[in-house]
């Protein structure tokens, strides 16, 4: 169930990390994008740039800012 709501930010293979933004592989293989190391998540009820559905759910999850 969490996979359906927080899948993960996918990474292009050709994706260009900058600053604190670097590209993480995944167990499976395919590539997520991370924030200071730490993998990142969408959340499916956000539908455009500036949604921000998830933010503090649980005291856990927080926007990337």
């Amino acid at each position: 169930m969490a996979r359906a709501i927080w899948p993960p930010a996918a990474a292009a293979a050709d994706a260009k990390p900058e600053g604190d933004l670097s590209v993480v592989t995944r167990e499976d293989g395919a590539k997520q994008w991370a924030y200071k190391g730490r993998p990142l998540y969408l959340h499916t009820f956000d539908k455009k740039a500036g949604d921000a559905t998830g933010d503090n759910m649980g005291n856990v999850w927080h926007v990337v800012r």
